[in-house]
C-alpha cells in the first residue's frame, strides 16, 4: 500500500486517491488501511515520510484545485519530523547542514523555490513570511535545540498550536 500511495506521490496525483483506490493497486481489501494505518491519512503520512522531500510535503498539502490547505501541510511536516527514524535522520542533516556554511546556501535556496515561496504564492507576502517564520521556529525548537517547552508537547498538542498558528 505504501508502494502505491509512492508512486501516486510522484505522479503528483495522491491526494485525489481514495484508500479503496490505494488498496485496489496494492491488490489488498481497502479494510487493511484503516487495520494497518488507521485512516487514509495516515497511509498517506507513511507515504510522505518514507520520502523525506520538503516539496512532496507542499505538494501533498495542494487540494484538488492545486490550491495548499494548512491542515495537510501540518499533517505533511509532523509526519516526516515525528517519524522515529525519518526525523532523526532530518534532525542529524540539519544539524550538519547548520555546522557546515558552505552548503547552507544551496540548502537555503532550495527551500526557498519548493516550500516558502509556494507558500507566499499561495497565501501573500505577509502571510507566507509569517508561515515561514513559523514552520522554521517550529522545526529549530522542537528538534534541533529540542526546546523543553516545545520537546514536551505531544504529537496531537503540536499538531494543533502548529495548525493555529498557521492559519493565523
Amino acid at each position: 500500500m505504501i508502494d502505491a500511495a509512492q508512486r501516486h506521490l510522484e505522479a503528483g496525483d495522491l491526494t485525489e486517491m481514495s484508500s479503496r483506490d490505494l488498496a485496489a493497486e496494492a491488490g489488498v481489501s481497502h479494510t487493511l488501511v484503516n487495520y494497518h494505518f488507521g485512516s487514509r491519512d495516515a497511509l498517506v503520512a507513511a507515504a510522505i515520510g518514507a520520502r523525506i522531500a520538503p516539496h512532496d510535503v507542499v505538494s501533498l498539502a495542494r487540494d484538488a484545485t492545486g490550491t495548499i490547505q494548512t491542515p495537510r501541510l501540518v499533517q505533511g511536516l509532523l509526519a516526516v519530523w515525528e517519524d522515529p527514524i525519518l526525523g532523526a535522520k532530518l534532525v542529524e542533516t540539519a544539524r550538519e547542514y547548520a555546522a557546515r556554511g558552505e552548503t547552507s546556501g544551496a540548502i537555503a535556496e532550495y527551500l526557498q523555490n519548493v516550500v516558502f515561496a509556494p507558500l507566499v504564492a499561495d497565501f501573500g507576502v505577509a502571510r507566507g513570511r509569517r508561515m515561514v517564520m513559523t514552520i522554521i521556529g517550529f522545526i529549530y525548537g522542537r528538534y534541533i535545540l529540542q526546546v523543553p517547552t516545545l520537546a514536551s508537547l505531544s504529537k496531537e498538542e503540536v499538531g494543533k498550536e502548529l495548525l493555529a498558528l498557521l492559519s493565523a
